[in-house]
Parts: C-alpha cells; sequence; structure tokens
C-alpha cells in the first residue's frame, strides 16, 4: 500500500515512523523547514513510549520550501493530512495530486470543517473521519516525543467508507501498533476530539502547563466548563454524544495517558506562532451564536490566545 502523509509535524511524523517499519507500505512524507530537512537526512528519531530510529531510505520525502516532490502523483492509495488547521486547505490541493480515483483521505487535524472542506475536494466516498488521541512533541527537528499512547480513531458518515472497505488500512495501523479504533457514528468522533481539544489546549497554552497539570482540581472544573459549553453547541447541531458524564470521564482518561504531553497550542504560544483557536473556540463560539446561545468561557479564551500571538 503507498501511503502518504501530508504535514508530517509531530504527530504525522510518529505516524510515519510506526508505518515505515511495515515493509509492505511504501511511503510518502511532506513536511517543512528544519524538521523536514532532518527528515531528508538524517531520518526519524522517536523517544518516549518507544525509543527507535527510522533511517530516511525507508520514505520518500518532500520539502515544502523546496517544492513538491512528484514521486507520488496519482499514486497513493491512503492520503493523512495532519498539518495544523490553517495550512489544511493548501494539504487538500496536493492530496488531490497525489490521490487516484481510489484513493482514501483522513484529515487528522485540530478543529472543525476539515470534513466538509475534505468531502469538497474528493467526494464524501472517499473521505474517512477520522482523528488520534497520541501525543507527541517535537523535542528538537527530527526527534518526536511520544509522549502519550492514544488511538487513531476512524469512522463513518453518511457516504464515507464502510468499515469492510478500510479493513486493510485498520489492519496496517493495528500491525505497526497505531491502535485503530473504528466508530460508526464518525460526528461523534470528530466533535468528541474537538471538545477534548477546547478544552485542553487555549488553558495549557495559557498557564504554561503540560496535560497532566490539568487534572488539578479547579483547573480541571474550568477544564469541563469550557467542554460542556461545546457540547451543548453540538448537541444543537443532532450531534449525538456521549452523556456529560462520560465526556468529563473521557477528559480526565485523555489527561492521564498524555500527562507528559505539551500540547500544540502551548507549543504555538511559546514560538510565537498563530494556533489553531479559530477551528476550536472561536468556532465554538461562532456556532453557537446561530442558536442564541452564550458561550462565554470559549469566548474568553479566544480572546486570550489571540492576544498572546499579538505579542
Amino acid at each position: 500500500m503507498k501511503i502518504a502523509i501530508l504535514g508530517a509535524g509531530n504527530i504525522g511524523t510518529l505516524i510515519g515512523a510506526k508505518l515505515a517499519q511495515l515493509d509492505s507500505i511504501q511511503l510518502f512524507l511532506h513536511a517543512r523547514g528544519d524538521h523536514a530537512a532532518n527528515l531528508a537526512v538524517n531520518g526519524i528519531e522517536v523517544k518516549g513510549l518507544e525509543n527507535f530510529s527510522v533511517p530516511s531510505e525507508k520514505y520518500e520525502i518532500s520539502i515544502a520550501d523546496a517544492g513538491v516532490n512528484s514521486i507520488f502523483d496519482g499514486q497513493a492509495d491512503v492520503i493523512f493530512i495532519c498539518s495544523k488547521a490553517g495550512q489544511v486547505n493548501d494539504l487538500l490541493e496536493l492530496a488531490h495530486r497525489l490521490s487516484h480515483p481510489n484513493s482514501k483521505v483522513l484529515v487528522l487535524s485540530n478543529g472543525l470543517g476539515h470534513l466538509e472542506a475534505a468531502a469538497l475536494q474528493f467526494g464524501s466516498h472517499r473521505v474517512i473521519p477520522a482523528t488520534t488521541t497520541h501525543g507527541a512533541y517535537r523535542r528538537e527537528p527530527g526527534i518526536i516525543q511520544w509522549a502519550g499512547y492514544g488511538a487513531i480513531n476512524l469512522g463513518k458518515v453518511s457516504n464515507s467508507p464502510t468499515y469492510d472497505s478500510c479493513l486493510d488500512l485498520l489492519e496496517l495501523l493495528e500491525k505497526c501498533g497505531l491502535n485503530p479504533v473504528w466508530n460508526e457514528n464518525g460526528h461523534n468522533l470528530i466533535w468528541s476530539k474537538v471538545l477534548i481539544n477546547i478544552a485542553i489546549n487555549p488553558i495549557a497554552a495559557i498557564t504554561g502547563q503540560m496535560n497532566g497539570e490539568l487534572l488539578e482540581e479547579e483547573i480541571f472544573d474550568t477544564c469541563v466548563e469550557v467542554m460542556l459549553e461545546g457540547a451543548r453547541v453540538a448537541r444543537l447541531e443532532g450531534v449525538e454524544l456521549d452523556c456529560d458524564e462520560e465526556l468529563i470521564q473521557n477528559l480526565k482518561s485523555v489527561l492521564q495517558q498524555t500527562r507528559e504531553n505539551k500540547c500544540s497550542m502551548l507549543q504555538d504560544v511559546r514560538m510565537g506562532k498563530i494556533t489553531e483557536i479559530s477551528f476550536l473556540n472561536k468556532m465554538i463560539v461562532s456556532r453557537a451564536e446561530r442558536y442564541g446561545l452564550s458561550t462565554p468561557l470559549n469566548q474568553l479564551l479566544s480572546k486570550l490566545i489571540e492576544s498572546l500571538t499579538l505579542f
């Protein structure tokens, strides 16, 4: 199987490293900056939950800053988009170039709206709703810290690929240890991840804390209230979510499983980069306004994160 990973940052590089351990995979990575240069020259080094290296000969690579490698044009059977939310639309264009009529596309990027954008490009019959709860951050270019073991979640909405048509991919993900989980309710799948992100990312970014530190009682209570504001919006949109008690338990479990993880928004704020707040808490506020619903905590966090990135 030929697999392309576009936007190979932290999570994308981790997924690529694990898939590269399988001899049955031909792998293509598309990344940018010093990280991409290191992947091209030195390969991938993974630390943390597992410690292993992948030589650069195990994959083809394209460095965004130097142009797109054409070797996978029209060849990719499965395309993962793992970039920051703001880069998804550009990478969907690149995915179109790499795809063939039977290619399947998965967008693992955080936030709302990506599933719909991918469906416009490829048709919903080729787009698999997907999220991941693996925790990873970059220690330095080319070196990924696998900080929390989670899952790659795949699901089904209306006309999207069926479980049976995804069996080969599910088996590959299982074989390389990425823990695939299937969910027949794809909208639940996407929203459940968004609710986790809105509860963790901005608060970790503002406080400078790792995920596990958010389990402190008062901070955790705030995370819960932010999440439940978002859950009310999801239910107004007709999404079938778990009950609030199960959502809270899931949030606690994710924080425990990724306790050593520095969330991506914290890393972005520290490096002065644009965050994904527009696709997370700010998107919750925007969608809530359609129903005349107030989401004050999400609105406050959106404003605070935006103010941090101005300096």
